[in-house]
């Protein structure tokens, strides 16, 4: 077993299987400046996050006598590691089993056979999205109470616009795929007026948990204001994301919400929009990013239309 000093980023991983655990090793020692921890049951998993500095789990969901959901549950439940990644590796990504284990705490999976391009880049996103959580858990625990709710959508859009042009930036100049999903909660506006400002702002944090779950490690999200979420998925094609939010609306009107006492079942509507179908190479990230959620927007509203729908880009242009 490798250990090397705390202050190191570490991985933490669970497996039995000497071939998935020589992968680790051997990415370990190519990157120098991590150090990797190897266990094979739940029980020295939970012990080492306990006295050790963990940057990424990763459970290999063959392990004997474990069962992830549980096992992901108490992870979550442990402060230190309520925004740590944890990367699930897994031949089967049936949508319940996934569904299941993204509402435990899970954010992305691994497939065999193991490929380092794609774990390296995961673990890179990973990186960020950790780095984006803490900022936006820092600035929520400077508010006082008597900040306005406008205040704390400022500050978050601040953090969208500088967090997706970079993300813009890289699709463009890798020539790489980059959607976005433009979700509204259906019945948002008359919760709001029945309910009042602050029982609108519970169900909005209520509402950002349950989607939290579904992200990919790559991806980001962001609550904006008025029952407004925008999602950007890098990599991603524009039928792999109608998928996507199709299976997210799939999940959300299984689940019930809550704010306060109220318990209530939500549907929402979503726009798709790729960069590749909206944007303009010859301009830079700003003005493609702007494309990109104008393009979402148009999709949205036709989603809107209807309601508990999802509406592309190709959609679009089928109707004109």
């Amino acid at each position: 077993m490798k250990m090397r000093p705390k202050k190191l980023p570490t991985f933490l991983l669970m497996t039995n299987s000497p071939v998935i655990r020589s992968f680790f090793e051997t990415i370990t020692d190519k990157l120098e400046d991590h150090a990797l921890i190897a266990v094979n049951s739940e029980i020295e998993a939970l012990d080492y996050l306990d006295k050790s500095y963990i940057s990424l789990i990763i459970l290999d969901d063959k392990t004997p006598y474990v069962d992830l959901i549980p096992l992901c549950e108490k992870i979550r439940s442990l402060k230190e590691y309520y925004h740590t990644p944890i990367i699930i590796i897994t031949g089967h990504l049936k949508k319940t089993f996934t569904r299941n284990l993204l509402k435990a705490g899970a954010t992305d999976f691994l497939t065999e056979p193991l490929e380092e391009d794609e774990f390296l880049l995961r673990m890179e996103m990973a990186s960020e999205i950790m780095e984006t959580q803490q900022k936006i858990t820092t600035l929520s625990s400077r508010l006082s109470t008597n900040t306005s709710l406008e205040g704390t959508s400022l500050q978050k859009r601040a953090i969208m616009d500088d967090r997706a042009t970079k993300m813009v930036e890289t699709a463009l100049s890798e020539k790489s795929t980059l959607s976005v999903l433009l979700m509204e909660i259906d019945q948002y506006q008359k919760f709001q007026k029945a309910r009042g400002e602050n029982a609108a702002h519970a169900l909005l944090l209520d509402f950002e948990d349950h989607l939290q779950k579904l992200m990919r490690i790559q991806d980001l999200l962001f609550n904006q204001k008025q029952g407004k979420f925008a999602i950007f998925l890098p990599k991603t094609s524009e039928k792999g994301s109608q998928l996507i939010a199709e299976n997210i609306q799939e999940y959300l009107e299984t689940e019930t919400f809550s704010a306060g006492t109220i318990r209530f079942n939500l549907t929402t509507s979503i726009g798709v929009a790729t960069l590749q179908n909206s944007g303009d190479p010859t301009k830079n990230a700003t003005v493609n990013l702007e494309r990109l959620l104008s393009a979402a927007t148009l999709c949205l509203n036709e989603a809107k239309k209807k309601g508990n729908t999802v509406v592309s880009q190709s959609q679009m242009r089928g109707k004109s």
